[in-house]
């Protein structure tokens, strides 16, 4: 009995025993389940399971969970009941073919159709199940919803595509790298901007192994000869992206690029082709220092100033002559460089031809910076906007100090001719009784010898000898008498005795003076006189003596059988013309300008056979300009002279306006 009792508790024991092991192997069994539900539910989103038959006998309630698709809809049908909506057939058939086979298979994905004809992407695993004796019982697996993921890949594809489209589109070359300096992205200005090198382009490409192969091919002329130390700085710029910069191409090409970091890690590389900008750039470049050339070797100073009067442009010249070559002048004002007082007076300047916008043109006798003056003739002109605007003031300044001194030197030795000939006339105009005198008593004391008034002188040779004394001594007192009329107008002493004078009565009186001379050397004397002539307001010795100056000089140089024509008219601006035409032997442009000099006589065979001073042209000139008139000589050589003196209209007078008027007196 206690042996049973033994045997039976041992055998409750056992049970005990067995039961805790039970019970900790289903707690163990439940650990496990509960694990692989867990790693079940986070690999997949559903499970499943088919039977010998191939048609689903089990689908969790998780799919209606996730795609809304009731499970029951699914139970009992093969998997070509289900389909595979417009998945690919190949791969479709593949997938059959592998469940016909009893094969497991991973991650079939393909289109499920809902009923209400919405697209939903799956995606099923399953593996094969056999009994112990390998006969096939069916499939068990998983499915996962990738709806989502599908639509959000889509949405990236579009992303990129529209991206790759918007990048190719770009005119620039634009280019992406990864956080590995990879090249992720490019276009097809981008493979240009490579130019022979870009067949080797492609992606994954180092951004290192790309500015090599550009160095290799000699695209990049700064690199020649330092292809390793530019290298070395171009990766530095790469790596530490700074300012946008400029790239030559061999090939003349320009380009600007540009270099941004990502926010991964990554690089935007844009390039824009800048040649033509480039080409302008150079082309206005190379204008500015043609018009810098041209302004440094101007003959003059050359500034610009804004209206706050700072120096925009100043020329070499400019430096020169006020001794500023070592100093920076554009930006400073003239308070920088010159004394407060000049300064104070150049600000002014600038400021009216600002306000009136009209050019000023001053002397300045100016500081230079070693302290030296210097003359300026300096031009002030405005310079404006598009609109008419002044904006600011340009300046040209001229050296004068040389042409300063030389016309302190000519003006000192002008008062110095001045004085002298002031001194000469007065001499003459003092000396004309000390010499008429003798003079006249010569002439007188020789007549009554010539005329043997106190009887006979006893020998012919006396008489011929008296004839030359008068001769010589009336020659005498006629040069000294031009002379004298000369330097008193000279002096200014000459004076006018004006009255209304008919000039047709003058003409005739002269000639009747000089007809006997005409007719000893064989001329014909001409005359035209209107009878309808007005009166002329002027003195009538003065006019009498231009008259018989002109005549006398006619009748001189004009050979035998030729003619002397006298002429008085109203032209056609009522001046009032004088006029003495001859056949004569006639002057050249240097002789006209010669004999209208005091003294001046043209030198030649038929002038040294005639007595004269050369003063009788100056003499009339000088009465005509006496007048307000002046006088004209036309000649040639071999046919004649022709000398007109013009009176101005105010001295016209009608013949009843002028009778009557009383003598008038002007100096």
């Amino acid at each position: 009995m206690a042996e049973e009792v033994v045997r039976l508790r041992r055998r409750v024991e056992e049970v005990e025993s067995l039961e805790a092991q039970r019970a900790q192997a289903e707690a163990a069994l439940r650990d496990s389940e509960e694990r692989l539900r867990g790693f079940a539910a986070a690999a997949s989103d559903w499970f499943w399971e088919m039977d010998s038959e191939l048609r689903v006998s089990f689908v969790s309630k998780r799919l209606e969970e996730v795609t809304g698709v009731d499970p029951n809809a699914i139970l009992g049908k093969t998997r070509q009941e289900l389909g595979a909506g417009d998945t690919d057939t190949e791969k479709f058939d593949a997938h059959l073919a592998d469940l016909q086979a009893h094969r497991p298979f991973r991650d079939f994905r393909y289109v499920y159709l809902a009923a209400d004809g919405s697209r939903q992407y799956w995606s099923i695993s399953g593996i094969p199940l056999f009994d112990r004796d390998g006969g096939f019982l069916g499939y068990r697996g998983t499915g996962r919803n990738l709806t989502e993921e599908y639509h959000a890949r889509r949405m990236a594809f579009e992303a990129q595509d529209l991206l790759l489209q918007a990048v190719e589109s770009f005119s620039a070359a634009v280019a992406l790298f990864d956080a590995d300096d990879r090249l992720l992205l490019f276009n097809d200005s981008y493979l240009e901007f490579h130019n022979t090198c870009s067949e080797n382009i492609g992606p994954g490409m180092s951004f290192a192994e790309l500015i090599r192969s550009q160095t290799r091919n000699g695209l990049i002329p700064a690199a020649f000869g330092r292809e390793e130390e530019w290298i070395a700085e171009r990766m530095e710029r790469h790596l530490h992206p700074r300012d946008e910069f400029e790239v030559e191409r061999s090939d003349g090409i320009w380009l600007r690029v540009r270099e941004e970091r990502t926010a991964n890690g990554g690089t935007f590389l844009t390039a824009t082709d800048i040649t033509e900008t480039k080409v302008i750039e150079r082309a206005e470049q190379e204008i500015r220092d043609r018009l810098h050339a041209v302004i440094d070797h101007l003959p003059a100073g050359l500034t610009l100033k804004d209206q706050d009067g700072s120096y925009l442009l100043v020329n070499q010249q400019f430096r020169d002559l006020y001794g500023l070559q070592e100093q920076t002048l554009v930006g400073d004002t003239a308070f920088d460089h010159f004394r407060q007082s000049e300064a104070e007076v150049f600000r002014a300047q600038d400021g009216m031809v600002l306000k009136t916008g009209v050019p000023m043109e001053v002397e300045s006798e100016v500081t230079c910076a070693n302290g030296e003056k210097v003359f300026a003739m300096i031009t002030r002109f405005p310079v404006r906007d598009f609109a008419g605007s002044p904006i600011g003031v340009g300046g040209i300044h001229v050296d004068i100090t040389d042409m300063k001194e030389k016309e302190q030197e000519l003006r000192v030795a002008r008062d110095e001719a001045e004085r002298a000939n002031r001194a000469k006339s007065t001499f003459l105009a003092n000396m004309s009784h000390e010499l008429r005198t003798p003079l006249n008593a010569i002439i007188g004391f020789s007549e009554i010898m010539e005329q043997e008034l106190f009887g006979p002188l006893g020998n012919d040779h006396y008489s011929e000898y008296a004839v030359d004394i008068r001769r010589s001594a009336s020659h005498l007192l006629s040069i000294i008498s031009d002379i004298l009329d000369l330097s008193k107008i000279e002096a200014g002493r000459m004076e006018l005795h004006e009255e209304s004078i008919d000039i047709g009565s003058a003409v005739r009186s002269c000639l009747n003076i000089v007809k006997e001379a005409a007719a000893n050397a064989g001329l014909e004397l001409v005359a035209v006189l209107p009878d309808d002539l007005p009166l002329l307001q002027a003195d009538k010795r003065a006019i009498r003596q231009i008259l018989l100056n002109l005549l006398s000089n006619a009748i001189k140089f004009t050979p035998k059988g030729g003619s002397v024509h006298t002429e008085a008219r109203i032209e056609a601006n009522q001046e009032f013309t004088l006029l003495v035409r001859d056949s004569g032997i006639g002057m050249s442009e240097q002789d006209i300008d010669l004999v209208l000099q005091p003294f001046g006589q043209i030198e030649n065979p038929h002038t040294r056979s005639h007595d004269g001073t050369g003063l009788g042209l100056p003499i009339t000139k000088s009465l005509a300009e006496m007048h307000g008139g002046h006088m004209t000589v036309r000649s040639k050589v071999g046919e004649g002279t022709e000398i007109s003196v013009r009176f101005p209209t105010r001295r016209v007078v009608s013949s009843a306006a002028g009778d009557g008027l009383p003598s008038l007196r002007s100096a």
